[in-house]
């Protein structure tokens, strides 16, 4: 199926026009989490339905525009590739090769990693039970496309674990009481930022090697870290359960709140340009909720991109052959029923 061309949409700050296309599907659900694969050849999607059934879907794009409809993430052992009866696919990242890495399970079952080539609907597990087991979860992949962290609850909280594919083997990288989340590698890939959960909020920590160290706490929640050069950019909720900030550290008891009020992604992390110099998210202020804002990391300079839509949040940015292309999640107007995913070009609108 076609994508259907909308209303042309203007950068905040008066730069160029572009156009923004809708991704179209025929599934019933919101779309979250939009994902380009590194060269912008592809984007993943997931479609909830919150009846119980979560869905990937990756879509062949050119020039912001999709090529052919979406194709569904097939599961083995799912019933058909049309109806998933409760299953679950989703979190998904990109191999540095085109390669996807998304949790995965069929209904009732355990959750697991799963291995997609782009232009197929057939994953493959990516790790088998023989090598580790219990419910493996929030996939990050090294910088080099050697190692994939993940967690893993065999041990029963929840500890960082990585499979190296040079050697086919699966080594923990700590144990503690604690219940660990969301892995990223640093752009050397010799640490790895993370959340743990610690007297009912979370604290962000970093690994490097086998030493784990405190990095940032406080109050609420410090979560899902992503590494912008050796700057660590990541959510917060200290000034309450339901005020998300983004803010980022640079030595270990600093943070610098750079964004006030974010729409909270449903699992993703903060989203970075391709370049890492600027993180990209919604608002949750329902006056401002129609824009995608840009801030640079170090917080010197905020560009407000007009989406025209309701609720805009999700974005992801991939640059192809000098130009830049922005996908996030929207509803179309205040009375729609599902989110939808739409993509614009906005090299004419970057400062």
């Amino acid at each position: 199926m076609m994508f259907s061309w909308l209303m042309a949409l203007s950068l905040g700050l008066g730069v160029g026009e572009s156009t923004a296309a809708e991704i179209q599907h025929n599934a019933a659900g919101h779309v979250f989490n939009p994902t380009w694969s590194p060269d912008g050849r592809w984007l993943a999607f997931e479609i909830n339905d919150y009846e119980g059934t979560n869905d990937l879907y990756v879509v062949e794009m050119m020039s912001g525009s999709a090529k052919a409809a979406p194709s569904k993430a097939q599961l083995p052992g799912a019933r058909s590739s049309f109806s998933s009866g409760g299953s679950m696919a989703g979190a998904a990242v990109w191999h540095p090769q085109g390669a996807l890495i998304f949790e995965g399970s069929n209904a009732g079952g355990t959750t697991r990693l799963f291995l997609l080539s782009p232009g197929t609907q057939g994953a493959s597990e990516l790790i088998t039970s023989s090598q580790i087991r219990g419910d493996l979860s929030w996939p990050s992949v090294s910088p080099d496309g050697r190692r994939v962290a993940f967690v893993s609850d065999v041990s029963g909280a929840g500890d960082i674990h990585v499979w190296d594919r040079g050697t086919n083997s699966v080594s923990r990288m700590l144990t503690s009481p604690f219940s660990e989340m969301a892995p990223s590698f640093s752009a050397s890939g010799e640490k790895m930022a993370y959340s743990r959960k610690n007297r009912g909020g979370e604290d962000l920590f970093v690994l490097e090697g086998t030493s784990a160290r405190p990095w940032v706490g406080g109050n609420g929640d410090q979560s899902r870290p992503v590494y912008a050069g050796e700057t660590i950019v990541f959510f917060s909720n200290e000034r309450g359960d339901d005020q998300w900030d983004i803010a980022t550290t640079s030595a270990v008891g600093s943070k610098s709140v750079i964004a006030k009020n974010v729409r909270l992604p449903l699992r993703a992390q903060p989203s970075l340009t391709p370049d890492g110099q600027w993180v990209v998210y919604g608002v949750s202020a329902p006056e401002h909720s129609h824009k995608i804002f840009m801030t640079r990391v170090d917080g010197s300079k905020t560009v407000r991109i007009d989406s025209g839509k309701v609720a805009a949040g999700e974005p992801n940015v991939v640059t192809v052959s000098g130009q830049t292309y922005l996908a996030f999640t929207a509803l179309p107007n205040a009375g729609a029923d599902w989110r939808q995913l739409h993509v614009i070009n906005i090299t004419n609108q970057l400062p």
